[in-house]
């Protein structure tokens, strides 16, 4: 009889542990449902991964802070804020080379810079690929070819490897317009004014 008292003891014991662990797990599963959710504040690192609005100017013998002769390993050193470089090859006369891509870390494209190494590496030539990059004019791709003409001297247009050019020899550079819509055996013919003034530039090429 007393080992039955006993153990009707121990197991209302047991039994009232087993219900304050569970009352509390409940209070603590409400508790914590019921914290608002904290939002993500951006840090200062986070908010500099914007490049600044001169990385994307086109101004004579330079795009952003590249510029030309600049030694490679300067150019590589240097990247601003918010934009990433890497290699790339490109196919010269048949030859691979080594080329570098500059671009601001949400986009596509942006710089295509093209080296020179005799013997040291130099930044050698510049082609602009993304619409963000615009000279002080506000040329830039997508420009019509009327727009270049106001703003820069035409010296001659001419089919090249990059496609229909419009080189202006003051300013040093070529704008490659998209003559998908001219006829291809007059490429070589054209004059400057003879190129329809809505042709759109597709790239710039700062030599």
């Amino acid at each position: 009889m007393l080992k039955n008292i006993i153990y009707a003891i121990l197991l209302g014991v047991g039994m009232a542990a087993c219900l304050s662990q569970s009352n509390n797990k409940q209070e603590t599963s409400k508790a914590t449902a019921s914290e608002p959710a904290t939002e993500s504040i951006p840090t200062n690192d986070e908010e500099m991964a914007v490049p600044a609005p001169e990385n994307f100017v086109i101004a004579k013998d330079r795009a952003g802070y590249v510029r030309l002769n600049m030694p490679i390993e300067e150019m590589r050193q240097s990247v601003p804020n918010g934009m990433d470089i890497a290699d790339t090859t490109l196919q010269t006369k048949g030859q691979p080379s080594t080329a570098y891509l500059l671009q601001a870390k949400d986009a596509a494209r942006g710089l295509l810079i093209e080296q020179t190494c005799a013997p040291t590496c130099e930044v050698w030539r510049i082609q602009v690929q993304h619409p963000d990059f615009k000279t002080s004019s506000g040329i830039g791709i997508g420009s019509k070819y009327s727009e270049v003409q106001s703003a820069y001297p035409i010296s001659y247009v001419s089919p090249g490897e990059a496609g229909l050019v419009a080189v202006s020899e003051d300013a040093n550079f070529s704008f490659v317009l998209d003559s998908s819509h001219l006829p291809a055996e007059q490429l070589a013919k054209l004059k400057p004014e003879d190129v329809p003034a809505n042709t759109i530039v597709k790239s710039i090429l700062i030599y």
